[in-house]
Order: C-alpha cells, then sequence, then structure tokens
C-alpha cells in the first residue's frame, strides 16, 4: 500500500497486538484485516516497533464496524493490563501524584501516538489538558477511547469516586449508548466537542498515588525523554511544509517567508531547497489539498460545502474546477465511482 501524508504519525505496535487479542476473543481473525488496513501483523509483537496511526485507526474502525460495536474502542480497554505499553504505562502507574502523572502526559503522550495539539494548563481552580490528532487522521473514535479508558484508570486508581468529578470532553460523535462511557470513564462526559479535553480540580493535582514509586517513575521518564519520533523537519522541508499545510488547510494557510522561520532558515534558502526538489509552496497546497479531498470524499460522508471549508477554498465552485484538474470529474462523480461499497 502506497504511503500517505497521513503516515508521517505513528504510534506504538503494541497496541495493534492488543487491539488484534481483543479481536480474536471476539471471534474474529484480525490479521487479514490488519494487511487490508496496510499493517503488517507480523511485527506487532516487536519491541520498539511503530506503526502508522492512522493505519492503526483504520484497523480498530474496521474492527468496530464487522462486530457491529460502535464501543469496540471503549471495550478492547479491558484486556489491557495497565504496564502493557512499556516505559509510558509504568510511568503513569508510579507517579508519585496527580500532578506528575498530568505532567508527565503532557509531554509524553504524542510519542505514544502522535498529536498534533497536546496542552496542559493549570488554573487557579481547574486544570485542563487537551489533545487533539491531525486533520490527517479522519477515524480516531475507537483509538480515542480506548486510548482514554486506559488513561483515566491511572486516575481512578488515585482519585477513586471522584474520578467523576473529573470532566471529559472528547470530539467523537455521541454514541447510541453512553453508559458504558460513564462507567468506564467518568460520569461527567459529554461529546461532539472542538477538542479532546479532561478537565479536573486543581486540588486534585495534590493527591498522592497509592502504587507511587518514585523512582520507577523516574527511571521510566528517562526512557521516554530518550525516545525519538520521526519528525519532518529542515533535512525534509517539503514533506514538513506538507503536514503544516494539512493542519491549517481550513484557516490561515501559511506563507513562504512563516514557514520558513518555523524551519527555522530563511526564505531565499527555503526557496532554494523547494526548487531544488521540483516543487514550490503553491505546488505543496495544491498536492496536499488533493490528497485531503480524496480521503474526505471517499472515507467520509461529508457534504460537498463541508469539504469546500475543510480545504480552504473560497466556495464550492472553485473546489469543484480543482477536483476536475484532479479527477478529470467533479467531486461528486469522483465520490459516486471511487467509494468502495460498505
Amino acid at each position: 500500500m502506497t504511503p500517505s501524508l497521513a503516515d508521517q504519525f505513528e504510534a506504538a505496535a503494541g497496541v495493534a497486538s492488543a487491539i488484534g487479542t481483543y479481536a480474536t476473543g471476539r471471534g474474529i481473525d484480525a490479521a487479514p484485516i490488519a494487511r487490508a488496513c496496510g499493517l503488517d501483523p507480523d511485527r506487532f509483537d516487536t519491541i520498539g516497533e511503530r506503526v502508522s496511526l492512522d493505519r492503526l485507526c483504520r484497523f480498530m474502525e474496521a474492527l468496530a464496524m464487522i462486530s457491529g460495536d460502535d464501543l469496540f474502542g471503549l471495550k478492547s480497554s479491558v484486556i489491557f493490563e495497565k504496564g502493557a505499553s512499556g516505559p509510558f504505562g509504568y510511568a503513569l502507574m508510579s507517579a508519585p501524584t496527580v500532578r506528575d502523572l498530568l505532567v508527565f502526559l503532557g509531554r509524553n503522550l504524542h510519542k505514544a501516538g502522535e498529536t498534533s495539539v497536546c496542552t496542559l494548563e493549570i488554573g487557579a481552580r481547574h486544570t485542563h489538558f487537551e489533545w487533539a490528532y491531525s486533520p490527517l487522521i479522519l477515524h480516531s473514535d475507537q483509538y480515542v477511547d480506548m486510548g482514554v479508558a486506559q488513561t483515566l484508570s491511572h486516575f481512578r486508581t488515585v482519585l477513586g469516586h471522584d474520578i467523576n468529578r473529573v470532566q471529559l470532553e472528547l470530539v467523537r460523535k455521541k454514541p447510541t449508548n453512553i453508559n458504558l462511557h460513564k462507567e468506564l470513564l467518568t460520569r461527567n462526559v459529554t461529546f461532539d466537542a472542538p477538542i479532546n479535553a479532561l478537565i479536573l480540580p486543581t486540588e486534585f493535582l495534590a493527591r498522592a498515588n497509592p502504587g507511587a514509586d518514585p523512582r520507577l517513575f523516574a527511571i521510566m521518564s528517562q526512557q521516554m525523554d530518550a525516545l525519538t519520533i520521526r519528525h519532518a523537519d529542515g533535512d525534509d522541508p517539503a514533506t514538513a511544509i506538507r503536514l503544516h499545510l494539512a493542519e491549517n488547510l481550513a484557516g490561515k494557510v501559511p506563507t513562504l517567508t512563516e514557514e520558513a522561520e518555523r524551519l527555522g532558515m530563511s526564505p531565499r534558502t527555503l526557496q532554494r531547497r523547494l526548487t531544488e526538489t521540483g516543487t514550490s509552496m503553491q505546488n505543496l497546497l495544491d498536492e496536499c489539498r488533493r490528497e485531503m479531498a480524496e480521503r474526505l470524499l471517499l472515507e467520509t460522508t461529508l457534504s460537498l460545502s463541508a469539504i469546500t471549508y475543510k480545504l480552504g477554498f473560497s466556495a464550492p465552485a472553485a473546489f469543484t474546477r480543482s477536483a476536475v484538474r484532479w479527477f478529470d470529474m467533479t467531486p461528486s462523480a469522483y465520490r459516486k465511482t471511487h467509494r468502495p461499497a460498505s
């Protein structure tokens, strides 16, 4: 399967292994489904192996669809042992306080599964932890459900019944039955939010973890600090710009000067680097829009007007003109002709 721009974002392969185990327990042969999603199940159990986050999310969504269970990801969390994710999980288990747990999460969540937004804001009364994935990751509901359930299990160990004073806001569409979310996460959970957010009283930060192991926490934190993830940067400015453009298509598209500053080089140097690879800012924007358009048309049920907005076009007519140039047909014709059957 040809690598896509979304494949730049990765997650630990061990998660896919556990998901496959859970699927097997439900009578589903996960291996061929993983392969259809572009994953190699033979590599899932390799220590330190990482896989495409986008393909992992597709894998989980496919299993949810096959099982007919929109809560597949949430239910799968019950088979994960708290240290199953290696240093990341053991650090969460052994964090001395809720503050340590949250700070560690803020520093390292992007290494467990690469996020585009991950912020921690500690206020006088409330503490906000927010995270989101790249717009290139179109289907993350099952993955987020699973990850949130694993994370909140650590908070539950420390907070006990006060976990229900924690507010959880999820981007995912509200499921038909929210009882399991309330049971495994917090009673104070809402859906269809603009960004995933965990909000808790700041007074909780001093709560001591009964299972704390400061020495183990320090060791696991050091291991996570040493873990590097692949980033497209100044060594590959074209890919770095494509990724940044994907994050900003619906807003203010960055200029060459702004991208040069972000990448730590002069506009002249960036222009030269792009010219050497046979491209330009306008070409990169067009390529990014085309890839996003193809995915949004074939992998979502979004209206054409909504896709127009997400791609940053000024009007549907502008989107249609570009689609005809890209695909030799209108957006609606492309969707009808190429979208696979359910």
